[in-house]
């Protein structure tokens, strides 16, 4: 049942007028917490508790107790009063003469009238509903039925398509193995020349790699002789610390153009993800470069320009730091050699 239906069905449930089913349904509904039915029952429930009260407050009839002897007489033959069939219809018209009065009387209470309104609009309310229901339902599964019809309609013209590209596609298969078969020696030479080629051009890239890196060094080296034949270089030595005893390096450093070459050997092995940083140390370190180590623990590092006045540099220092190095030292101190 929806919302509109069971505030329907409150003015039955009120006078007592619903089916087991349907009682169940809406008690089940009020116990949901439905505000507006509980109170829509609670005044039709006050309605229904004044229509006792719309009787007539008339005092028993004076024949009262002669008819309710009379009845019992008539029950219960036994007990030796008979009863003309004349008094007794008598007695009986007499009964509903006086009921007629008593129950147009209450029908002409307006309480009483307002409650039989209710339960007669409210009974054809509910039959037009269920009416309504029934034929939506119906027609919705028309139209469910009719959907159906026309998906499987749908369904049976893809089976067709999706078979007939198979056939095609089977067709076309047998086609291309004939292809295959008559050009297999054709396609092992052409892909024995593919595998040359690829591995020609892997020995390419590492030659040119090769030559890059050889071209590099000998421009460093030139780079380096012609800075180690100046008469105005200067040379700085470094000395390990506690830690690194073996370690040492040399700073060589030209003056006037602050180029500087520098060279450490027997350095620790460099842990993963760590670079050595060079430090110029005049009020605070300052970054000269960073540098790895070889097979044989040595680094190397070409400085273009130090980047302190040198008459102002106190000392040098290498440290451990993360790769890429960092604005000031955070590491372990290896090498330090003063000016």
């Amino acid at each position: 049942m929806g919302h509109e239906q069971f505030e329907e069905a409150v003015a039955l449930y009120a006078v007592g007028a619903l089916e087991p089913q349907e009682r169940e349904e809406l008690e089940a509904h009020l116990g949901a917490g439905c505000t507006a039915c509980r109170d829509a029952l609670t005044e039709y429930q006050e309605v229904a508790g004044l229509l006792p009260n719309a009787l007539p407050p008339d005092a028993a009839p004076a024949d009262l107790k002669s008819r309710l002897l009379a009845a019992y007489r008539r029950d219960f033959p036994q007990s030796g009063t008979v009863w003309t069939a004349g008094e007794a219809r008598h007695e009986s018209q007499e009964g509903i003469g006086r009921l007629v009065p008593q129950w147009l009387t209450l029908i002409s209470r307006p309480a009483f009238a307002l409650a039989s309104l209710l339960l007669l609009v409210g009974t054809g309310i509910y039959a037009v509903n269920v009416r309504t229901q029934v034929e939506g339902e119906v027609a919705q599964r028309r139209q469910i039925e009719t959907a159906l019809q026309t998906e499987a309609a749908r369904l049976a013209s893809l089976q067709q398509q999706l078979a007939d590209q198979e056939r095609m596609l089977v067709g076309l298969r047998e086609e291309l193995s004939v292809k295959l078969a008559t050009q297999s020696e054709l396609g092992k030479t052409l892909a024995r020349r593919e595998n040359e080629v690829e591995r020609l051009l892997t020995q390419l890239a590492l030659r040119e790699r090769e030559v890059t890196d050889l071209t590099q060094l000998v421009a460093q080296r030139d780079e380096i002789l012609t800075f180690l034949r100046s008469p105005r270089m200067k040379v700085v030595s470094l000395a390990g610390v506690e830690s690194a005893k073996s370690a040492g390096a040399l700073l060589l450093f030209d003056p006037e153009t602050k180029n500087a070459f520098f060279y450490a050997f027997n350095m620790p092995p460099l842990p993963p993800g760590k670079t050595y940083q060079l430090w110029a140390i005049v009020d605070k370190p300052v970054s000269a470069g960073t540098f790895d180590t070889d097979m044989g623990q040595k680094g190397r590092l070409l400085i273009r320009s130090i980047p302190e006045d040198i008459s102002r540099i106190k000392k040098f220092a290498v440290s451990l730091e993360p790769e890429g190095g960092r604005p000031q030292p955070t590491g372990d101190i290896y090498l330090v050699g003063q000016l």
